[in-house]
């Protein structure tokens, strides 16, 4: 047993390095020096008698044989946390941590005031909002819930579409009394603009990248919602972001003009620890959160 368990920590290890493309990046990842990860990676190749990453000064690119391990380890992966769910849904109590990762407009603007009905719900649950850009490993009980903007990819996470956020142009009416409110978008051209850090792809991104650069510049750059908000509301210039801000920030002024579509929002759990009781009743009750509340948060 022990030895199996050497083991299973040492794939853990080249699973790591295998995602991150770096030893030093794993042994961040894991929590450990990357010296550790390198030897224990080492002990691994010298017992299958192969060499698993090709070092290089950029990096570890995984081998042929590496790839073998890493599929091998990734079922392995998949068991335990099936494990791991089917004992967790055993007359399981909603009691405990419940961890929801999420963008920061959504968690700190719209989701968590609104969970405190959850918590009078399950008063023994322990409710952890994650906020930010990080994508968290639903598989690897990284988060208990993610809530994120785009369709998901990994075939490990059952997923839903909550809401299509559209995103408006606004600005703070003490800015629009000062430097007049654009009719148009070619009118846009006079006015400065509150940027995202952040490189960010998509339609409506693409377009409100024309627009900022037809403009007279950028006052302000944010690397969060949160930032832009904040930034737009003391009267930096005009700023994007999700039409429900203007029901939380009433001192924001919506500029009526089109800037692309709409953004999809999608609600991911792991497929064998969504199906807990604690998951699946949190599930439940953000999923009800965003119907009652899509006419006023969430139409065009």
């Amino acid at each position: 047993m022990q030895h199996w368990l050497e083991d299973w920590d040492d794939i853990r290890l080249v699973l790591a390095v295998h995602r991150t493309g770096s030893f030093h990046r794993a042994a961040g990842a894991m929590g450990v020096d990357p010296a550790t990860v390198s030897r224990r990676v080492g002990r691994m190749e010298r017992r299958l008698g192969a060499r698993l990453f090709d070092r290089n000064a950029r990096g570890a690119r995984t081998t042929p044989a590496g790839r073998i391990v890493v599929a091998r380890g990734e079922e392995m992966e998949t068991a335990t946390t099936g494990i791991e769910g089917d004992i967790a849904g055993i007359d399981e109590a909603i009691a405990g941590p419940l961890r929801i990762t999420t963008t920061e407009g959504i968690g700190i603007y719209w989701l968590g005031p609104r969970l405190l009905g959850l918590r009078r719900r399950h008063p023994n649950l322990e409710i952890e909002i994650d906020v930010g850009d990080a994508q968290r490993d639903l598989s690897r009980r990284e988060a208990d819930i993610a809530i994120r903007y785009g369709r998901p990819t990994d075939p490990r996470v059952r997923a839903r579409r909550v809401a299509d956020v559209p995103f408006r142009l606004f600005a703070a009416r003490s800015y629009l009394d000062a430097h007049g409110r654009p009719g148009s978008l070619e009118e846009l051209r006079h006015h400065h603009f509150i940027s995202y850090a952040l490189p960010l792809a998509g339609p409506l991104w693409d377009n409100w990248s024309r627009l900022r650069e037809s403009g007279a510049g950028i006052a302000f750059r944010a690397n969060t919602g949160h930032g832009v908000a904040i930034a737009t509301e003391a009267g930096f210039g005009i700023g994007l972001l999700p039409r429900y801000t203007i029901e939380l920030l009433p001192e924001l002024e919506e500029i009526p003009l089109d800037v692309g579509p709409p953004l999809e929002l999608w609600l991911m759990t792991d497929k064998d620890i969504g199906r807990t009781r604690k998951v699946r009743a949190a599930v439940d009750y953000i999923v009800d959160l965003f119907e009652r509340e899509r006419r006023r948060y969430f139409s065009p």
